[in-house]
């Protein structure tokens, strides 16, 4: 019983990385999907920007402006 439980098991945890799998075991490119944003195309397309890169921007042009002047990220507005 518990053999063919396992046997069952297996077999179906093959067939669900072979179905998640898909694009990159049977298509020509065979790679994954850029999932990073500064990597991939179309969400630089979409307007999409890397979190990290935003950060050292705002940080850069906080520390760039006067002391009397409040310049903070577009998003936040803090200084």
């Amino acid at each position: 019983m518990f053999i063919e439980l396992l046997l069952l098991v297996l077999g179906l945890m093959s067939l669900a990385i072979l179905a998640m799998g898909f694009n990159v075991f049977f298509r020509k490119n065979k790679k994954f999907p850029q999932s990073s944003i500064g990597g991939n195309k179309e969400m630089r397309n979409l307007g999409l920007k890397c979190a990290r890169h935003e950060e050292i921007k705002c940080r850069r042009d906080v520390d760039r402006a006067p002391a009397t002047e409040s310049v903070g990220c577009s998003d936040c507005g803090h200084a």
